[in-house]
């Protein structure tokens, strides 16, 4: 692994609220893409607590031999709680990561999938999907939005920030259980 790798997974640069990462700027036809899946999306939310989009062309990741790592990125020190208690229950291992500082720390241990609540102390859900997608090494890292907010807008800013699913909170244990399977080993 050369240096600049290294700098790449230290994320602390691409965090850093200073530096600025442009957000994506879909093409009209991909814009409208966007807002036909969003309906989707919003929908599915409704019926079954969770939207998950599937990239057929993306890399998976090989099985791995040791149980998945789920960085959960929470403020709420009680969901934080109960998300680790649930995701544990089901053999995932989990950092806790509340702001900045936990998210640069949990990147660095190299999660399989990150659950990313949008709003934060000290930064923003969909700023932190961008940089994430913005990073060489992170680029295909799965990433699920949990968030409060779930109103047509909120899931279309998702996805174009290339979100791979999208749940409201409160979200149900089984919800939240079937997009994360759906997003890792579908």
């Amino acid at each position: 692994m050369s240096d600049a790798d290294d700098f790449d997974l230290d994320f602390t640069s691409l965090l850093d609220p200073s530096k600025a990462v442009p957000e994506p700027a879909p093409t009209p036809q991909q814009e409208q893409a966007l807002s036909d899946e969003a309906v989707i999306g919003e929908s599915k939310l409704t019926s079954n607590g969770f939207f998950v989009r599937l990239f057929p062309d993306a890399p998976r990741r090989p099985p791995a031999s040791a149980p998945p790592t789920i960085l959960v990125v929470e403020d709420d020190e009680v969901t934080a709680a109960l998300l680790e208690r649930i995701l544990t229950k089901e053999n995932y291992l989990v950092i806790l990561a509340a702001n900045r500082a936990g998210i640069a720390a949990g990147m660095k241990l190299k999660p399989d999938l990150v659950l990313l609540d949008v709003l934060l102390p000290d930064a923003n859900g969909f700023d932190i999907l961008n940089r994430i997608r913005s990073s060489d090494s992170l680029r295909t890292l799965p990433v699920l939005m949990l968030s409060s907010m779930g109103a047509l807008e909120d899931i279309m800013k998702g996805l174009k920030m290339g979100a791979n699913g999208y749940l409201t909170k409160p979200a149900k244990a089984k919800a939240l259980l079937n997009a994360i399977e759906e997003v890792m080993f579908n």
